[in-house]
């Protein structure tokens, strides 16, 4: 398994969860390590938030567990630099915050309420901004115990007809970002459409006399579209979003695929129905049953996928109100 090192943090292997909102909680990030993830962000928080408001209100997108998720990463989304200085200083004086490995900077998130406030893709049209925000990232943990990097994820542009941003690519990499990763897709395309992998080369070949890693993402969805993906871009590796929904095994056929081994036993549907408990029951450790469940129920579909019946059973899966009304259905599915 390859190894890639990110500012001085060594990661075994080359193949991330992608930080999605909703779906990155840490009982499932951690259970996506456990097959076979490189390492994997958390879902994406607001800077701003944090500086204002505390760790308290971010603390259920925040959480990070160092021992069952390995090399940790808290993603950050904001406009302001000044945001993250403070927002860095706060995560900083927790006890278990502490302990991130890597701190990861939005810059690709095309959600409207994100955008307009200048957040996220926003950031592709102001470079200057997006290298300001990484250079005080940068400073704030300038000086710590250990060496902190700064990442940044981001697209291949902000309106339909871009084909890529290597003016973003080389402000963030002159900034000091310790690897830059890359959707394939642009801000109006949201998760629609083919993922551009022309335009992920263009932005790699901006930071080629960097020195520091690339990843690609988009429309990974096996062994072989992972390896095709890097060819075409000359990418170090890749983030897997929406296929490891439900499907955390991913990880393991694509890291057999790269190692040239052969792609392990798919998993039963017995296996499927007790990772989706066991997910369930991971997210329930860190608040109430009911939210737990409430907030699941845009997961819970992804492990049901293509079973015989599934149809049925996600109406009655997002019904439920409790851990044991799924575990009944769930027994009913199988017997």
């Amino acid at each position: 398994m390859n190894s890639v090192t990110i500012g001085g943090v060594t990661i075994k292997g080359n193949v991330a969860l992608a930080p999605m909102a909703g779906v990155s909680h840490v009982a499932f990030r951690g259970i996506c390590k456990e097959k076979g993830a490189s390492y994997a962000p958390t879902e994406l928080v607001s800077a701003r938030s944090i500086r204002y408001n505390g760790l308290g209100k971010s603390m259920q997108y925040l959480r990070i567990d160092p021992k069952k998720e390995g090399i940790t990463a808290i993603q950050l989304f904001g406009a302001e630099p000044d945001d993250f200085t403070v927002a860095i200083g706060k995560i900083m004086e927790d006890p278990v915050l502490s302990q991130v490995d890597i701190i990861d900077i939005n810059m690709g998130c095309p959600v409207p309420k994100v955008v307009k406030t200048g957040a996220g893709s926003a950031l592709m049209n102001s470079p200057e901004t997006a290298a300001s925000i990484v250079r005080a990232c940068k400073d704030a943990l300038n000086g710590l115990p250990k060496k902190i990097p700064v990442t940044v994820k981001t697209r291949i542009g902000f309106d339909a007809g871009d084909r890529g941003k290597p003016d973003l690519a080389k402000a963030v990499a002159d900034a000091g970002c310790d690897m830059l990763c890359v959707h394939g897709r642009t801000r109006p395309q949201m998760y629609t459409g083919a993922c551009d992998r022309k335009a992920i080369a263009l932005m790699k070949d901006a930071v080629k006399g960097y020195d520091i890693p690339f990843f690609a993402n988009g429309d990974v969805t096996d062994g072989r579209s992972a390896a095709s993906l890097m060819e075409e871009t000359g990418a170090d590796g890749v983030m897997i979003g929406r296929a490891a929904r439900g499907n955390p095994w991913i990880f393991e056929e694509v890291t057999a695929f790269l190692e040239g081994r052969p792609a392990p036993d798919m998993p039963t549907e017995q296996e499927r129905k007790e990772m989706l408990i066991r997910e369930l029951e991971g997210r329930c450790l860190y608040c109430e049953e009911e939210f737990a469940v409430r907030e699941f129920r845009s997961v819970m579909p992804f492990y049901v996928k293509g079973i015989h019946g599934a149809a049925r059973m996600k109406v009655r899966l997002c019904s439920a109100q409790t851990v044991r009304e799924i575990k009944e259905i769930l027994e009913i599915w199988h017997n």
